[in-house]
């Protein structure tokens, strides 16, 4: 939850504004130049607030002239420790347009505050998913869910990079929204506070990012737009088993982790998981960036193009049910019929089950 300090700040600029807007429109505090001339309530209707953002609170807002309803994020000026990098994030939020990268509407800006308004995502970070499967019986995401959210993800970034020329620098679960609390939520990429214009293969030298998701070359100070497929390729490793692939306890160890670059998939967490994954997974995080995947050629991957398996339909079910039936009433053992698949010797031996509850009745 917010500090009393936060939302004292962001309800009292927000209250005084709903009472008279032209009390908070912009005045020579401005640190934009492009923000809109009246007052965020002028257009929009405050309702509940929903989260708070690293620098002020999050809630919903309507669009009072449809009634459509956004997300609104207040950030408290005076909690912003780099007004550029604030800069950054806007100026490139209004910049691009993609299905998996937040839209930004509307921004404003009163004496205390700088609000932005955003579609509304209603299913949280993905983070708090990753916790949430980490912790289910199941311990992780599902192949087909992992490998549907990866290439939300690429997409979008292969948009930024091949298109708009950005490089976000900083992908991580916390940097990622999901639209709703489905497992078939869309996901939408966030935070470019510290992303930057660079054409393909050009070099950056600022070490930034974060220290579990940010690539080896990062670290020694020379890297270009496949330092954004690493992190995604960390991203994809967390959610199939629930932990990063460079841990060392302290950010000192796990710097030195990060920088020799040895990815191991141990036994425990990983058996069960395909050699597609996996073989994923090593193609993002090659140590090389000139060898690394970009990311039009990552989405071409097999395992981000699996199809998923569909329950049986009306059609066959309606055929083969009842041969198996009267094939249930000829044999005694399933073993009988194993040149079935899976999916009719699972149906098939409830038949027989059954039929040997039936006799136990008689």
């Amino acid at each position: 939850m917010p500090d009393d300090e936060e939302k004292a700040g962001a309800d009292a600029s927000l209250s005084a504004a709903a009472e008279d807007p032209r009390k908070h429109r912009i005045k020579n505090a401005s640190i934009f130049n492009f923000v809109y001339p009246k007052h965020v309530t002028d257009k929009y209707k405050l309702l509940d607030a929903i989260g708070r953002g690293t620098f002020g609170l999050v809630r919903k807002c309507q669009l009072i002239e449809t009634g459509e309803e956004f997300a609104l994020k207040a950030i408290l000026k005076k909690k912003v420790p780099d007004v550029e990098l604030l800069k950054t994030e806007i100026t490139i939020l209004l910049e691009v347009d993609h299905p998996h990268i937040i839209k930004l509407y509307d921004v404003y800006e009163d004496i205390d505050n700088v609000y932005l308004v955003t579609e509304l995502c209603t299913g949280g970070e993905l983070y708090d998913r990753v916790v949430e499967k980490t912790n289910s019986p199941e311990g992780h995401f599902s192949e087909f869910c992992a490998a549907r959210i990866i290439r939300n993800i690429l997409s979008g970034i292969r948009y930024c990079h091949e298109e708009k020329d950005i490089v976000h620098r900083d992908l991580k679960p916390e940097n990622f929204l999901l639209t709703d609390s489905t497992d078939d939520a869309k996901v939408k990429i966030i935070d470019f506070g510290l992303s930057t214009h660079a054409k393909i293969s050009s070099v950056m030298h600022d070490q930034v990012g974060t220290i579990y998701y940010v690539a080896p070359e990062v670290l020694s100070g020379s890297y270009n737009e496949k330092a954004d497929i690493w992190s995604i390729g960390v991203v994809a490793y967390v959610m199939l088993c629930g932990y990063p692939p460079f841990n060392g306890g302290t950010e000192f160890l796990t710097w030195d982790l990060v920088k020799a670059g040895d990815v191991i998939f141990p036994s425990a967490s990983w058996d069960h998981i395909s050699e597609e994954a996996i073989c994923f997974i090593k193609r993002l995080l090659e140590f090389n960036p000139d060898k690394r995947p970009s990311a039009s050629e990552a989405l071409q991957d097999p395992w981000l193009n699996q199809k998923k398996v569909q329950p049986l339909g009306l059609a066959w079910a309606s055929s083969f049910i009842p041969k198996l039936s009267r094939l249930a009433s000829d044999v005694e053992d399933a073993r009988d019929v194993k040149h079935l698949d899976h999916e009719k010797k699972s149906i098939f031996a409830g038949f027989l089950m059954k039929r040997k509850s039936e006799k136990e009745l008689c």
